[in-house]
């Protein structure tokens, strides 16, 4: 196979297998991840490499992210820097393309959720059934990133940071922070309380009652952000016949336009009023 050959000149060696570069062929800067790139070299060295030598790299698109990225390198060890690294090129090759602020926020995440592990400290995910629904995908890589971690740093990742790993993944999927999609899983986790609230039930991650309603609200939730509705046409028979199921849903609703601040039609409702209602029928309400 055709190998093709760059030269980058050096900027600075962050360490044996990472260093800052400038592309002298695209007249760019960027991070270059490659087993021994930095080593032997210092500042102004012009290198040439083959993309074989190179294992990741990413262009630094403004002075902050740089930054950031120094002070990672130079408080994480080596180890975890390049197993981070590996995960995010694995999860690339699953997702498509990653928000490049993944190589920050992942990185810290990792290397702090592992300093976390080894002192004995339990974190709870208190959204992780919602994850495992909501962002699949996202969650399956984070499985193998679990495994990889486990067989390159000998340390056992709960399932509690399986779901957090999730949630980066899915956040520089879809150029989110991460802070915004724990403020959409929250949300949902608390609409399905709502329910279980007022219908004084307790659903099961595998109940398929549960699983209906996570994915209805998630549907809901985007429309919402992308200013679409969905027309009811039978909403007046809804609101006539489930009167109960109509003031829970709006109940619901008063949640979702409390947390994102955005308006939410009857029609929206009435589709939430027939999923409740479903409930009902099932657990015989």
């Amino acid at each position: 196979m055709f190998s093709h050959e760059a030269q980058y000149e050096i900027i600075k060696v962050l360490n044996n297998n990472v260093i800052l570069a400038f592309d002298m062929n695209k007249n760019q800067e960027l991070i270059i991840v490659g087993k021994g790139v930095g080593f032997g070299h210092r500042k102004n060295d012009i290198l040439k490499l083959s993309n074989n030598e190179i294992e990741k790299l990413f262009i630094t698109y403004d002075k902050k992210m740089k930054n950031q990225y120094y002070q990672l390198i130079n408080f994480l060890d080596e180890d975890v820097m390049a197993v981070s690294e590996e995960l995010i090129a694995m999860g690339e090759k699953s997702l498509g393309p990653l928000n490049p602020h993944i190589h920050i926020a992942l990185t810290d995440h990792i290397g702090f959720s592992i300093e976390r592990i080894k002192q004995g400290i339990d974190v709870n995910n208190p959204f992780l059934n919602e994850i495992k629904l909501l962002y699949p995908e996202e969650y399956r890589i984070s499985v193998e990133a679990s495994k990889i971690i486990n067989k390159t740093l000998n340390v056992d990742i709960p399932e509690s940071e399986i779901g957090f790993i999730a949630l980066h993944f899915h956040s520089a999927r879809q150029n989110k922070k991460v802070g915004e999609t724990v403020k959409y899983t929250s949300l949902i986790k608390r609409l399905i309380e709502i329910v279980e609230k007022e219908l004084n039930v307790q659903f099961d991650s595998t109940d398929l009652s549960y699983i209906r309603l996570v994915s209805h609200f998630r549907f809901v939730i985007d429309r919402l952000e992308k200013g679409k509705s969905e027309e009811n046409p039978i909403l007046n028979r809804i609101k006539t016949e489930y009167k109960s199921s109509f003031e829970i849903a709006k109940k619901v609703g008063k949640c979702i336009e409390d947390t994102l601040s955005l308006p939410i039609s009857d029609d929206e409702l009435g589709y939430i009023t027939i999923h409740i209602q479903r409930i009902k029928l099932n657990k015989r309400l």
